[in-house]
């Protein structure tokens, strides 16, 4: 497989028309059955058998997902006879050819889970994947093809693919049929398809056009909803000086209680709650959540780490990278948004306050690095349990706090000439879609020693202790760059110091309390309290979730208290020598009488000037 950019390839409508040898069509002919019809054709065949197989994951989200579990109905034929087949792995058909040049293989896809990653077919729409749906043969993955989508009648397709004229006219009397291009079988997987009647609004930015796929509805504004998303795409493009594609495509998906994001090449697709357009904090995330998807149409579609990409779409792609990827993209998400005017500034110090809370209140962070993290995605990060906090950190959460000390610690070392603005720069030009990526060993290091200068060592030494290990961040040193300080407080106001601490988290269920997580460095950890545990009394008197934090509260550091509470069923009485509460509330405040240093870089900082 290669990786490639479009405006390399495909310089007009048809190119390869003439020349393509595999097609794939798919057609949705009872919405109702969530259930897509595929069928792949393929030509110039020449072994005794061929193996198709279909992805197990899906590029932006680091989880074998064994789509194969949803593929019933296979079928393989020759110019009208059946061919035999058998399964050899999960995702692989092999089918017996026969000394046939040309075969074709069908088979039906289950369609109901409404992810990002995954695909989605009912009588309102039609949305899917390519990794979910489409198989491929092993060394025919870089050739062009092309992909006859058939849809109910009154249905619009909406992708990232370049649309052409089909070469044969394949729709049922009952279906519309549109016909796309692509360049390969990589291109065919980073382009998702949103079919249905869907909204689609547009808007052109350096007269490139900009389309919003819209299925579902909620309280959106529109008109503000495309303004914003303007203003989101321009910022970013000044940033990097310029748009690297053709057009772009924001598939949304208006839902309930849902959330996600997936980047592509030159789309999109957002998962929200149909009712985050308001309040502000509620659209604050929605705007985050645009300008971070589309922060990644440079970092990690552009800009990404040696090993992803090409890919193998069988198996786990390993990389320690995935902080830079994801946690660089975090860092800016929120920071961009300040600078396109979307967030006061005081917003997001708050927000970035929130961040630090956050990560100080997981014991994980002493145990796991962000490479660690990076590297164990796949059987981690998508697997959170009761004990995650203890012993993991999130390479999204702790990569966007160690992008905003790196960022301050260039501007500072360089006297404001240079920042991490310009080594993303540097990156996109030194590392471009058609190359190698940036290498696992070093890499990122040396293009920002190559932007910043060695400063006597101090990013190799500030990669070694936060990256590749686990030392505290130094939060203090570079917000001070800015002018800022971290002034910790408790949120029920009492003096820092005084707020007794149990260590646990509880959930109500049907009434019952219920313990659902216990942080490691914690008093009920040392004493043996359990995720799980059914918690009654506190010192002979029974409690509700309502009434914990206050009886708490009635305590100081060092008193002892029994919980009284069910394990497995199971009556026991457990004491617990109370702790010192953390801080749990964090403001970034001025530091008293800035300079004007401070004040310069704090403005640079925010504003990108």
């Amino acid at each position: 497989m290669k990786t490639f950019q479009r405006e390399d390839v495909l310089t007009k409508k048809g190119t390869y028309v003439t020349t393509t040898r595999i097609s794939y069509t798919i057609a949705m002919p009872q919405p109702h059955t969530h259930l897509y019809a595929v069928r792949m054709e393929i030509d110039g065949l020449c072994a005794p058998s061929t193996d198709f197989i279909l992805p197990s994951w899906t590029p932006g989200s680091y989880l074998i997902r064994n789509y194969a579990r949803h593929v019933q109905e296979f079928h393989a034929e020759t110019a009208g006879k059946s061919l035999t087949w058998y399964k050899v792995a999960k995702d692989t058909w092999r089918v017996a050819t026969d000394g046939a040049t040309r075969v074709c293989v069908s088979y039906q896809v289950y369609a109901n889970e409404l992810t990002v990653r995954t695909s989605h077919l009912d009588a309102s729409h039609g949305y899917f994947n390519g990794a979910t749906v489409f198989m491929y043969v092993p060394e025919r993955t870089s050739e062009p093809l092309l992909l006859y989508v058939q849809t109910p009648a009154g249905w619009q397709v909406t992708t990232g693919l370049e649309p052409t004229e089909p070469l044969v006219r394949v729709a049922a009397p009952s279906l519309a049929t549109t016909c796309f291009i692509a360049s390969d079988y990589d291109e065919l997987l980073d382009c998702p398809v949103e079919c249905g009647t869907h909204r689609l609004l547009s808007f052109t930015v350096d007269g490139i056009e900009h389309r919003i796929a819209i299925w579902g509805r909620g309280n959106e504004d529109v008109p503000r909803l495309v303004a914003d998303t303007q203003r989101i795409v321009e910022v970013q493009r000044d940033l990097f000086g310029g748009l690297p594609y053709r057009h772009y495509t924001f598939i949304l998906h208006l839902a309930d209680d849902r959330r996600g994001g997936l980047e592509h090449r030159n789309s999109v697709t957002n998962l929200v709650n149909r009712w985050s357009f308001c309040p502000p904090h509620a659209y604050e995330r929605f705007l985050a959540l645009q300008s971070h998807e589309f922060f990644h149409v440079w970092n990690v579609k552009r800009i990404r780490a040696a090993p992803l990409g090409p890919f193998d779409y069988r198996h786990e792609n390993y990389t320690r990278q995935l902080w830079a990827m994801e946690g660089v993209t975090s860092y800016y998400d929120n920071l961009l948004l300040v600078r396109a005017g979307l967030l006061r500034a005081e917003r997001y110090l708050e927000l970035l306050a929130e961040d630090i809370v956050t990560l100080q209140s997981q014991p994980g962070r002493r145990l796991q690095s962000l490479e660690t993290s990076s590297f164990d995605a796949w059987i981690k990060f998508y697997y959170p349990d009761e004990n995650s906090p203890n012993s993991s950190i999130s390479y999204y959460l702790k990569g966007s706090l160690v992008a905003l000390l790196l960022d301050l610690e260039i501007r500072q070392r360089t006297s404001g000439e240079r920042s991490l603005d310009d080594v993303l720069r540097y990156l996109f030009v030194t590392y471009p879609a058609t190359g190698p990526g940036i290498p696992e060993q070093a890499g990122y290091l040396a293009a920002i020693e190559a932007v910043a200068g060695h400063a006597d060592g101090f990013y190799r030494d500030f990669f070694a202790r936060y990256i590749a290990g686990t030392d505290e961040l130094a939060y203090d040193r570079a917000l001070a760059y800015v002018g800022l300080q971290l002034a910790w407080s408790y949120k029920d106001q009492r003096p820092v110091g005084s707020a007794a601490w149990l260590g646990l988290r509880v959930k109500a269920e049907g009434g019952r309390i219920r313990v659902s997580s216990v942080r490691s460095d914690g008093p009920a950890y040392a004493a043996g309290i359990y995720a799980g545990d059914e918690l009654l009394a506190l010192d002979g008197f029974r409690i509700a979730e309502a009434q914990l934090a206050a009886r708490l509260a009635e305590r100081v550091p060092g008193d002892t208290i029994t919980l009284s509470l069910f394990r497995r069923d199971e009556l026991l009485h457990v004491p617990v020598t109370l702790m010192v509460a953390p801080p749990d509330k964090l403001h970034l405040v001025p530091v008293a009488n800035p300079d004007a240093a401070q004040e310069h870089m704090c403005r640079s900082w925010l504003t990108g000037k």
